[in-house]
């Protein structure tokens, strides 16, 4: 009975214990005076907020006091939230540079997190870097992460004899929240030293939990904060001089000179202080870089390219659905458009409409050559604390043909480590000539998160006949199963190593007669240690029908990366496999050959102001045996991309760089369809940029291509060097962001 009595009172306290804990709330005070940075080096003044400490680590060590001091103080006035952190540690070993915007991955720095709808499934992030660099971003319970997310507010730092210290001042009509006599919002804060791995939160934030927001702790404002009024107005004008090649009237190459001028305006509003409604005319999509390379050549499906323009990016978060349904490059050349975005209590909307100019060229029939209209619409309810309903509608129509998406999703949370995503869609689509078609996906996900075992579970089911024209999906008539596992066992003593274990990714994939596509099956392992250093190894045992064959394959991956230097972080992959030759020269079938591949990318910044990255790729396929008259082991093709960038940053707002971007692809006629080609692009610019609606880039660009122009017969022809310079361009973009 006694030993009972105890453990009873034993839960007891445990119980009380708990209680506390959860009710525990940060009141943050009002501050009759704006925090000064200066203020709180060295010292900390007499009213400087709702004081945070007792940081924990979240990686690597779970639940473990944070290795470094760290103090983070909070407090508000009508239309600003301070925060200022102090962070202890010796500035020699401090890691940061002199960057743009969202441009401090790498970097020592600090977080803000704040679900102002206080529904533990999404949160604005605002990071800062140890020189007051910035970095805004929203987070979703199953999505994660997206940077896109663009919004105004202050910030600053400072290297001190002891440390950092930075300082945030967010706008209240920069957030989105309800009115209310008082805000409680969830709430937590964090640091990151890259050098020993940490993240360290507070309230304490572990990974043995599958959800991340619903950790977060209660912050309070006992206050009627009114968001106030949100009216940007973003005039933009873009110039370009420029010369390419083309032909004259006569149907000859020459050189033609061009210049033209373009305006338009960008405009947001916001309504009840929580749905944004932007608008867009003569949208600005000039992109003032060239994209990071990635391998295209001799891949079976089409690649996914990262989207660049402004319009596209912000709140692009809203339209993610398990499977998306919206993917923004299928939108090449709008006028206009408009899109709102936001939440009303527990649901969330989206909706957008544009016009495209291009649309018509992907079309037959009647309506070739005419506008397209596209319109998108996206509603979420939240259910319970982790759980939410989705729907999605879309639709694209050119002239009489038309393609409509109407699809539901669901995210539902389970306990602590487990999680459900589901999706069902189903598409009507009308085409030439009048000939309709319907179709239908379904998709199913498990998820289980946590500090040593993780599993990822899909399965996926497209018909014959569905069809997304504003998705990505690469494949369809097919069913498919994936999963990815692994088990990382923890040395928390060890004095480098992190973790360790196995991997197992895995997919088998029929269509819909039940006929075998394909599998595959890659087992690995991973280290990961301090610095950022990891190594890890797969091998590869798969299987692949096409073209009326079966190909059978195996080869292994090895990679390494690691940030072990301040000035130097270091990625490397190599790949040896057997890989089908997709695109064989006219006349021959597909056939096996030898893929051999390596992907080298460096970042070096000397000192703060500089930085170069540098991207390489190799790929090279050769063949097995003797075919077509060449030789076993003879070059199919070998493809080298080499990207160079040299930023200097003069400031946080001016920059200039320059990028060398070379792309080579030297192919066996006998062997492989597409012809011998060498490209080098070059860009110069100068940027200046304060905040996202303001800007100014000065720029040339200039393309070299291994081509000439014969005299006799009058035609372009293939050389040997990068012979010709057929696009040169100077341009100029301004713009300037008008905030009501």
């Amino acid at each position: 009975m006694r030993r009972k009595s105890l453990w009873l009172a034993m839960l007891g306290l445990l119980s009380a214990s708990f209680c506390s804990h959860a009710q525990d709330v940060l009141d943050i005070p009002r501050t009759e005076h704006a925090p000064r940075l200066e203020d709180y080096i060295g010292k900390i003044p007499a009213n400087a907020g709702a004081e945070v400490k007792d940081f924990r680590q979240n990686k690597p060590g779970d639940g473990v006091p944070s290795t470094l001091e760290t103090r983070a103080y909070l407090s508000y006035d009508d239309h600003n939230l301070y925060v200022v952190f102090v962070c202890k540690d010796d500035p020699k070993q401090v890691r940061a540079r002199i960057a743009r915007r969202d441009a401090v991955f790498g970097d020592d720095g600090v977080q803000l997190m704040l679900d102002t709808y206080h529904d533990k499934q999404r949160a604005f992030v605002f990071t800062v870097n140890p020189y007051g660099a910035q970095m805004d971003s929203r987070y979703t319970e199953g999505p994660g992460y997206d940077f896109n997310f663009d919004t105004q507010w202050v910030s600053d730092g400072q290297i001190t004899d002891d440390g950092y210290v930075t300082m945030m001042q967010i706008p209240f009509k920069s957030l989105r929240f309800e009115r209310g006599s008082k805000q409680d919002w969830g709430i937590a804060v964090n640091r990151i030293v890259p050098r020993t791995n940490e993240f360290v939160y507070w309230p304490y934030i572990t990974e043995r939990k599958e959800g991340f927001v619903a950790q977060f702790a209660t912050a309070r404002i006992d206050d009627d904060l009114r968001p106030g009024r949100n009216i940007q107005v973003i005039p933009h004008m873009t110039y370009r001089d420029a010369q390419t090649l083309g032909v004259d009237s006569a149907g000859r190459p020459d050189m033609r000179g061009h210049r033209r001028s373009e305006l338009g305006v960008d405009a947001k509003f916001v309504i009840k202080d929580s749905i944004a409604v932007d608008l867009t005319v003569n949208p600005d999509f000039g992109e003032v870089e060239t994209d990071e390379p990635q391998v295209i050549v001799n891949e079976r499906y089409e690649q996914n390219i990262l989207e660049k323009r402004p319009f596209f990016l912000e709140n692009s978060g809203i339209f993610t659905s398990p499977v998306s349904m919206f993917y923004s490059r299928r939108i090449v050349n709008p006028q206009y458009g408009a899109r709102v975005s936001g939440r009303l209590g527990r649901w969330a909307v989206g909706g957008l409409l544009m016009d495209d100019e291009y649309a018509g060229a992907t079309v037959g029939g009647d309506d070739a050559g005419k506008t397209g209209k596209i319109g998108i619409a996206r509603v979420q309810r939240d259910i319970g604390q982790q759980s939410n309903l989705g729907v999605f509608l879309s639709d694209r129509s050119v002239g009489d043909q038309y393609n409509r998406v109407f699809s539901v999703d669901s995210r539902m949370k389970l306990n602590d480590s487990w999680s459900l995503n589901a999706q069902a869609a189903h598409s009507n689509s009308e085409e030439a000539e009048g000939y309709k078609r319907d179709g239908r996906l379904f998709f199913l996900q498990a998820i289980r998160g946590g500090r040593n075992f993780n599993f990822d579970g899909q399965y996926f089911d497209a018909s014959k006949d569905f069809e997304a024209e504003l998705a990505y999906l690469p494949r369809v008539d097919i069913r498919q199963l994936y999963q990815k596992s692994s088990y990382l066992k923890q040395f928390p003593e060890a004095p480098w190593l992190i973790s360790m274990g196995p991997t197992l990714t895995a997919q088998y994939t029929v269509d819909q007669g039940n006929d075998v596509q394909d599998w595959s099956v890659e087992p690995g392992f991973v280290v990961n240690g301090l610095l950022q250093t990891k190594f890890e190894g797969n091998l590869i045992r798969n299987y692949e029908t096409f073209a009326g064959k079966d190909f059978y394959m195996s080869g292994f991956t090895i990679g390494a990366s690691t940030e072990w230097w301040r000035w130097l972080t270091a990625e490397a992959k190599i790949t040896v496999r057997d890989k089908i030759n997709y695109t064989p020269a006219a006349g021959l079938e597909p056939f096996m050959g030898d893929q051999r591949l390596a992907i080298i990318k460096l970042t070096i910044s000397p000192f703060a102001q500089l930085r170069i990255d540098q991207s390489f790729i190799w790929d090279e396929l050769r063949t097995q045996h003797s075919l077509a008259g060449q030789d076993s082991d003879s070059r199919v093709f070998s493809t080298t991309q080499s990207r160079t960038k040299i930023k200097y940053q003069f400031s946080r707002f001016w920059a200039a760089h320059v990028i060398f971007d070379y792309r080579a692809l030297d192919s066996n006629q006998n062997l492989f369809a597409i012809p011998r080609g060498k490209k080098l692009v070059t860009d110069l610019l100068v940027s200046y940029s304060p905040n996202p609606g303001t800007a100014f880039y000065l720029g040339y660009t200039d393309q070299q291509e291994n081509l000439r122009i014969n005299e006799n017969p009058n035609i372009v022809v293939p050389t040997r060097g990068l012979d010709m310079h057929t696009g040169k361009q100077l341009f100029m973009k301004f713009s300037y962001l008008f905030n009501f």
